[in-house]
């Protein structure tokens, strides 16, 4: 009898790897040796797992054979080793195996992840193309599947844990491989293989005084690589609506597209733009969203003259941040007019996920904001001598210039320059100023409105007459301050807060009490007289006769001009004046007006006679008009 089979050649018959003569050779001696037959059934039981596992599958021999053949070929030194140490051969040929099934297994049930090249009757065309691999991980629960594993000739406990393997394979041919780099890749659940958002290149803010809303425009300079990328974008901690973030390339717009946005489930605050580019370096990017939180008012100061009979005026605009984000350099433009929302800025970017949120309530954990990405050094004006410094050399330039331009029913303020609006902070710029505005000092007095108070009033137009009339006026405060002295001493007049002032229209500002001018009306006289009556001895009218004498202090060192206006309770009443130097105008139709100049530290003091009308009176009277 010959010599037995090595253990080597026992592993080439089982799995098919010899040669038909070796094959033969191998039935031969075996059909005729009792120790090699139960050496071989040794090893059959051995490997009962990755039997177990083969014939679920399915896999042919051919396909099994083909796949061992490989890899003894390619990893030729290794096997030559393990010729000298029989048992580790044979693990190593379980190993090899377990893994192929495995593949074929993970093939079938994910075409996509791991095209299929291998048939059961390998061609010329299944040979994959040298330098194309893959990197597989293949787990513990992958690589025990069945009974218990072997190693080096020893069974492993069932808690046994196996280290993951890593497994190089060759998947498709070079066609196939650039018909799926086209295909969109999946969002990448962490940052890497992700484009960094560089530092802002330049910032443009439009801000709407009539709702929460500011248009931003951003510039950026991405660096791309060709092929396709993921760029991160994060909004936590800012009012930022993420239903308008948009993206476009301001360069190679042929050969850059943003294919779409995506908002990954539970990653709160967070967007991914896929960007397919054909070029490779660096692209400037606009991007542009809306948000909230940036506003904007207009406030005027107004400095009279020492006859206050004409005004400085200057126009200054308060931008706030409350956005949560930092401007640096931003060019800013201010709206005036409404706008029609159908949504709250605020609160869409207050929402947990941008279109709600994509999973059923309570099935994934709060997470936490990661922030938005900043620029590479936040500015804090508080805390850095450099921008102190910059901040002083701005208030001793030339004020900035704001350009107004209209825009059908709004009105577009565009200033000059940029500016640095940091998050939580305030900044005040000059609009214009206006020179030797004619104004109209007027003190009126009116029980029904004031009481018995006097009320100062400051009146001007908005129109060229009046050095003014170029752009339509914003809401805003006006204060008004005076001359205290001839050293030029400010004394704080009154305020008002005014609506949208248009081009040609008068303005009155409402300064509050007159302390200096006082009206002290007195009835001196009452009588009824003129009874009538009808058939059967009723009073059917009458007329009521009142005397009334007004007296006017004056105890300013300028003229003021007064308004009396005074008040009746019936339509139907005469008026006459005492004095002739006096004369009143119907104001409306219960109301009379006077209007008189009283003289610096002087008093005034007129009557008039009022006759008002009742009953079949009132007839006589409308007749005798």
């Amino acid at each position: 009898m010959s010599k037995h089979l090595t253990e080597q050649q026992l592993i080439d018959y089982q799995f098919k790897l010899a040669s038909e003569a070796g094959m033969n050779e191998a039935r031969s001696h075996l059909n005729e040796c009792e120790e090699c037959r139960q050496r071989l059934q040794r090893l059959v039981r051995k490997f009962a797992a990755l039997d177990l596992l083969r014939d679920e599958i399915g896999v042919s021999e051919s396909l099994l054979s083909k796949t061992v053949a490989n890899a003894v070929q390619v990893r030729r030194s290794r096997v030559m080793l393990l010729y000298r140490i029989p048992a580790l051969g044979a693990v190593a040929a379980a190993v090899i195996v377990g893994f192929a099934l495995l593949l074929v297994s993970n093939s079938r049930q994910d075409s996509q992840s791991m095209p299929t090249t291998m048939q059961d009757q390998p061609t010329q065309d299944s040979v994959p193309a040298p330098g194309l691999e893959t990197t597989y991980t293949l787990g513990k629960d992958q690589l025990v599947t069945a009974g218990s594993a072997v190693q080096g000739g020893a069974e492993l406990a069932p808690s046994a844990k196996p280290e993951p393997v890593r497994m190089v394979v060759a998947t498709s041919r070079p066609a196939e491989i650039a018909e799926e780099e086209e295909k969109p890749p999946f969002a990448p659940a962490s940052a890497i293989e992700l484009v960094v958002l560089p530092r802002r290149e330049n910032v443009q803010l439009t801000i709407y005084n009539a709702a929460d809303l500011t248009l931003v425009r951003e510039r950026r300079n991405l660096t791309l690589k060709k092929g396709w990328n993921w760029l991160q974008f994060m909004w936590a901690n800012t009012l930022i609506d993420p239903t308008s973030l948009a993206l476009e390339p301001l360069e190679h717009k042929n050969g850059v597209q943003v294919q779409q946005l995506v908002f990954p489930p539970r990653l709160r605050e967070l967007g991914r733009w896929l960007i397919h580019s054909e070029v490779g370096g660096q692209v400037p990017f606009e991007l542009t969203y809306f948000t909230s939180g940036l506003a904007w008012r207009a406030f005027y100061m107004g400095t009279l003259s020492q006859d206050e009979k004409t005004m400085h005026l200057e126009s200054y605009v308060r931008i706030n941040n409350g956005s949560g984000e930092d401007y640096e350099d931003a060019q800013t433009r201010l709206v005036v007019g409404r706008v029609h929302l159908l949504d709250e800025i605020a609160e869409l970017a207050k929402r947990q996920y941008p279109y709600g949120s994509p999973v059923a309530p309570g099935r994934y954990g709060g997470m936490g904001g990661m922030g938005m990405l900043k620029g590479k050094d936040r500015l804090n004006l508080s805390r850095s001598d450099r921008d102190a410094s910059r901040e002083l050399e701005e208030l001793t330039v030339r004020p900035k210039e704001i350009r107004k331009e209209g825009l059908s029913e709004y009105f577009l303020y565009t200033i000059e320059g940029t500016e640095t609006i940091p998050n939580q902070w305030g900044k005040r710029l000059l609009s214009f100023e206006a020179d030797d505005v004619p104004v109209v000092s007027l003190y009126k007095y009116d029980e029904e409105k004031w009481g018995t108070q006097t009320t100062r009033f400051l009146s001007f137009a908005n129109d060229e007459k009046h050095k003014l009339g170029n752009t339509p006026l914003p809401d805003g405060t006006v204060r008004i301050y005076g001359r205290a002295d001839e050293q030029g001493h400010l004394s704080y007049v009154g305020a008002m807060d005014v609506k949208y002032i248009p081009v040609g229209e008068k303005i009155e500002l409402d300064l509050g009490p007159a302390r200096l001018v006082e009206v002290k009306p007195v009835q001196m006289d009452y009588r009824i007289e003129n009874h009538t009556f009808d058939n059967k001895g009723n009073v059917s009218g009458w007329d009521e006769v009142r005397t009334w004498r007004i007296e006017i202090a004056n105890t300013r060192l300028l003229p003021v001009e007064v308004e009396v206006t005074r008040g009746f309770q019936t339509p139907y009443w005469t008026l006459k004046p005492a004095n002739k130097d006096v004369s009143y105008e119907k104001h409306d139709v219960t109301h009379a007006r006077f209007k008189l100049t009283i003289e610096p530290q002087s008093r005034r003091v007129f009557e008039y006679t009022m006759t008002t009308y009742y009953g079949v009176r009132q007839e006589a009277l409308s007749n005798a008009k």
